[in-house]
């Protein structure tokens, strides 16, 4: 350059000058046709050659190769970074796919230097001497065991099985290994994959983020998977070894070997068992043989851990998780274009932490077995879908140990049966107890067969359970869409007590009063229906918390709902539900005192029929979750009120006006209620006068007001006997809220209008109001 600044073209301008050049190129001789310039694309071919769109394409190219790279560094002299320049086959779609040339991370070709030679296939390996077939040593056996178990992990946390599992070269063809060790452990993870790859295809609760089904399946089609016969051929391997092992004067590296093939004998055992779940005629047997090899797989990992540095070690700087063996590059060719090409497979001790946490989630989700009705076993999924993280095959397992098939529930009970069972466990109807001369009436039985029915074809219920098997992030979306569905079985169960208070009447002039008494004011259904309702609402309605979708100035609507209707509902189906227990347990003593006086030994029948006493105490079988929601209910209305203060004192901070429309937010958050009848939905002007009545006390009135119901709440924590660790979690923040509520109703930082943090770290739900 002669030193002058040269002022750039303008980008169309610079797009002109490359359209000449190429239509000053087309007559030269050596030309190349569309097809040999890379346009491999029939429909492309197509279209550039057509007449209807050639007054489009007539100021671009259609053949030859030109030189632009002035032009088009001149181009990009007016980009500035991360704008976007549209041609007619590059717009927005195809740069999100497109691969970015010299970037590591996707393109392939960077991973390598002009001298690398190409990653070597099992033969070439072979070939090469860099693996061993036969009289590996016991180091050299851990070191390779240990990196398959970090691969299985890595898989299971979402990569892709060619990336993680397939770079181990020995599980290219295990058969021509000659080691039997070796052999029959990679045997095991080859059918082990396809087995995890079965559960988790059943289980159907997984996401694209979560795992990959589909990976290099020639791979696993080339020996046929046989999952019934490894037991034995690991169980025969580490008798061999053990054998071996008390020949020598210094066992432990053997020993070790011994503990890992062991450690995979019984976790592939609890695996296959559980695919096999669908075809077992007595689950509850097969639940204790999975429970009893799961606690030998537990107490074998505190051993496996205490030997990591028996194995040969992974190299300082390699990509490879063990230094014989592996060759992480081996499948980057055959990858996609677009497929995420950075994997780091978890190190060892982090590994066998995962599976620690693995068995320990399998061990919690045999229980499941022992909740027989929808209510309690609800509870018992969405407490494990807390815990279970984002490991999607224990998530699956549970799904898979509870139902196999959407039809079926706990092996062979059909869930009509099940869900059936589930409301007489709920609140006793008569008309579902057998003995009871109700039941008999085969009109009251052919409208509770179609309710059922209709249960089962809506699959709400069902669909209920098998969301808390998803991850916490997709289970929002899926619960805004279950929600809706739950309008349409609340109208039929409305419907079938109202038929039922029918019936009673036409008793009642039929002069049957029992079976009056029995159906009149039914409520069962309905109130069984709403409370399963109510509960998604309040799931789907709190979880945004933990997903931090909410702005803080949104808080104060959002906990508004629950204090005011949601949590209240909650606690009046259960209210309710125990109302009707007991008023059944009453009527049964009743009849019970008239049966036993109008017969002989009155005095004797008399003691029998005082027997039902004894159990008034267990008709409230809800009363520790209608405490644990007045607890809520305390706690939300002090998060509303402290929200309404705080904004009132100047320290939220709000939008712009001109950015900001809270008419559409509040009515984006609620929109999966608005299709529902019951709770009917609340509009935004009738929130927006609620809110209005409350915000008229000063702040500092409104501060002890949300203090209150802090105090509230702590009150209603500290009663309860026995809590749990998410009841002593929410006693803390009560009682930190309330010491903050107190000392900002006295003035405290009145003149400094800071946002408090709003510190989520103990709850999902409720925070720890900080002042900084």
């Amino acid at each position: 350059m002669n030193g002058s600044v040269v002022e750039p073209p303008d980008f169309q301008a610079a797009t002109a000058a490359a359209a000449a050049a190429a239509r000053a190129s087309s007559s030269e001789q050596d030309e190349w046709s569309a097809s040999e310039c890379g346009f491999l694309d029939p429909e492309v071919q197509r279209v550039m050659r057509s007449g209807s769109a050639a007054e489009d394409i007539t100021q671009y190219p259609m053949h030859g190769w030109v030189d632009v790279t002035k032009e088009f560094h001149d181009a990009c002299a007016e980009l500035q970074p991360g704008e976007l320049a549209q041609d007619m086959l590059f717009g927005l779609f195809e740069a999100m796919s497109a691969i970015e040339i010299m970037d590591p991370k996707m393109d392939v070709g960077m991973g390598f230097d002009k001298q690398d030679l190409p990653p070597p296939s099992f033969e070439a390996a072979i070939a090469m001497g860099a693996i061993k077939l036969d009289d590996l040593t016991p180091s050299e056996l851990i070191g390779i065991f240990d990196a398959l178990f970090s691969c299985i992990v890595s898989w299971l946390e979402g990569n892709s099985m060619d990336q993680v599992l397939f770079t181990c070269l020995y599980l290219h063809a295990p058969s021509k290994i000659k080691d039997k060790a070796l052999r029959v452990f990679c045997t095991a993870v080859r059918n082990l994959i396809v087995v995890i790859k079965n559960i988790i295809a059943g289980a159907a609760v997984n996401e694209e983020e979560d795992f990959q089904l589909y990976g290099n399946s020639a791979l696993l089609g080339a020996e046929k998977a046989q999952p019934a016969t490894i037991f034995g051929s690991l169980k025969e391997v580490e008798d061999e070894l053990v054998r071996k092992s008390k020949q020598l004067a210094a066992p432990e590296d053997w020993m070790a070997v011994v503990h890992r093939l062991r450690f995979m004998r019984h976790l592939f055992q609890v695996i296959y068992q559980v695919e096999q779940m669908a075809n077992i005629e007595s689950s509850e047997e097969t639940m204790n043989e999975i429970y009893k090899n799961l606690n030998v797989a537990s107490e074998l990992l505190p051993l496996i851990r205490r030997t990591l540095d028996r194995g040969t070690q992974p190299e300082k700087g390699s990509e490879a998780p063990n230094p014989m063996g592996f060759s992480p590059r081996i499948h980057d060719r055959s990858q996609p274009p677009a497929f995420p090409r950075s994997i780091k497979i978890r190190d060892r001790p982090a590994s066998y932490q995962f599976l620690e946490e693995m068995v320990t989630r399998f061990k919690y989700a045999c229980k499941v077995i022992r909740h027989k009705d929808y209510y309690s076993a609800l509870n018992f999924f969405i407490e494990y879908s807390k815990k279970s993280g984002q490991c999607i095959l224990s998530r699956s397992v549970l799904q898979s140990l509870f139902s196999a098939n959407i039809r079926v529930a706990h092996g062979k009970q059909p869930m009509k049966q099940f869900l059936r069972h589930s409301v007489q466990i709920f609140n006793s109807p008569p008309v579902l107890n057998t003995k009871h001369p109700v039941a008999a009436d085969p009109k009251v039985q052919q409208h509770l067969e179609n309710f059922f029915r209709y249960c089962i074809n809506m699959n709400t219920f069902t669909q209920f359970i098998r969301i808390c098997g998803f991850n916490r992030a997709r289970q929002r979306d899926k619960l805004a869409r279950l929600i809706e569905n739950f309008d349409t079985i609340q109208v039929d169960a409305a419907r079938l007590d109202s038929l039922m208070n029918q019936l009673a009447n036409e008793k009642a002039m039929e002069g049957n009063e029992p079976l009056s008494t029995a159906l009149k004011h039914s409520t069962h259904f309905s109130t069984w229906v709403l409370y399963n309702c109510f509960r998604a609402m309040f799931i789907f309605l709190m979880s945004g918390f933990e997903l931090e979708l909410y702005a803080v100035h949104e808080f104060l609507y959002i906990y508004w709902y629950p204090y005011e209707f949601l949590v209240g509902f909650l606690v009046s189906a259960l209210t309710r539900t125990e109302n009707i227990l007991l008023a059944q347990e009453e009527y049964a003593e009743h009849q019970s005192k008239i049966q036993s006086n109008s017969g002989s030994g009155g005095a004797a029948k008399n003691r029998k029929a005082a027997k039902p006493k004894k159990n008034k105490k267990q008709q409230r079988p809800y009363r520790a979750e209608i405490v644990f929601y007045h607890a809520l209910l305390s706690l939300c209305g002090g998060m509303y009120k402290a929200m309404g203060a705080l904004t009132k004192d100047g320290r939220v901070r709000l939008p712009l006006s001109k950015f900001d429309n809270e008419e559409i937010r509040y009515n984006r958050r609620f929109l999966p209620f608005a299709t529902l009848t019951s709770p009917p939905p609340v509009s935004y002007v009738e929130f927006k006068n609620i809110r209005d009545h409350m915000m008229r006390p000063s702040a500092e009135e409104l501060y002890s007001y949300a203090a209150k119901h802090f105090d509230q709440a702590r009150n209603v924590l500290e009663s309860i006997q026995n809590p749990d660790q998410e009841m002593l979690d929410l006693l803390q923040i009560a009682r930190t809220n309330f010491v903050v509520m107190n000392v900002l109703a006295r003035g405290h930082q009145k003149e400094v209008k800071r946002q408090p943090e709003f510190d989520f770290s103990k709850h999902n739900y409720f925070p720890i109001i900080k002042l900084k």
